[in-house]
């Protein structure tokens, strides 16, 4: 990807779109039959998104491709099927995705020379979706160990079913992720408090390293 040469590109703005529609609409239809449409479709449109975000490096779009496709299928399968292997192999499928596209979203960012637009987008783009990989990780977490989150506010959901989850395992990553620690849910399994307390030091390091390296960036260039 060329740091030089992107200022006109819009693949790291669309993609920010797309995840904070994921984080923000979703919501206002979670009392309607509509609610997992939604949420699937945005959902899908940002993992497109992140795919075109690779900037289209056929030694990037390939196994991007290879990554994506069981990804859109298990998201949509998974809407069909009430089996727990098919939220593992969603869940599974999405967290292998995003980490792929966070590694090399990050190499972007750590190796431009200059804060352009695009490289405080990528940035971005790379935060949000730690927080959605974060958030996957705890729904297979809590399904392997069942009952490894208690939710104080809502006890309905302690025994609610995981695709009613995935919004709350969401809310949490990206609470965690900040280090807002609200204490609504708990992580009450050891295996799902470390991973939550690896969570907030990322959250942390990314302030310290990433943000940090691009004000000191920005602040060399100026002088």
């Amino acid at each position: 990807m060329n740091t030089q040469a992107d200022s006109s590109e819009f693949r790291f703005i669309i993609l920010l779109i797309c995840l904070f529609g994921a984080l923000l609409v979703p919501p206002y239809f979670e009392s309607k039959p509509i609610f997992n449409l939604i949420w699937k479709v945005i959902f899908s449109g940002s993992l497109l998104a992140a795919l075109y975000a690779l900037g289209g490096k056929r030694s990037l779009l390939i196994p991007g491709l290879i990554l994506l496709v069981p990804t859109l299928a298990t998201v949509w399968v998974e809407e069909f099927s009430d089996s727990h292997l098919a939220y593992y192999l969603d869940n599974a499928t999405t967290i292998a995705f995003l980490c792929f596209i966070v590694f090399h979203l990050g190499v972007y960012v750590l190796q431009a020379r200059r804060v352009s637009t695009n490289v405080i987008y990528a940035s971005l783009c790379v935060y949000l979706l730690i927080g959605f990989i974060w958030a996957a990780v705890y729904a297979n977490i809590h399904l392997y160990f069942d009952g490894a989150f208690t939710f104080s506010n809502y006890p309905q959901l302690n025994n609610a079913s995981p695709d009613n989850l995935m919004g709350y395992f969401v809310y949490y990553s990206f609470v965690t992720l900040s280090t807002l620690g609200y204490g609504d849910v708990t992580p009450v399994n050891h295996v799902a408090q470390s991973w939550s307390v690896v969570e907030a030091m990322i959250g942390q390091f990314f302030i310290a390293i990433v943000l940090a390296r691009l004000v000191s960036m920005h602040a060399a260039r100026a002088e």
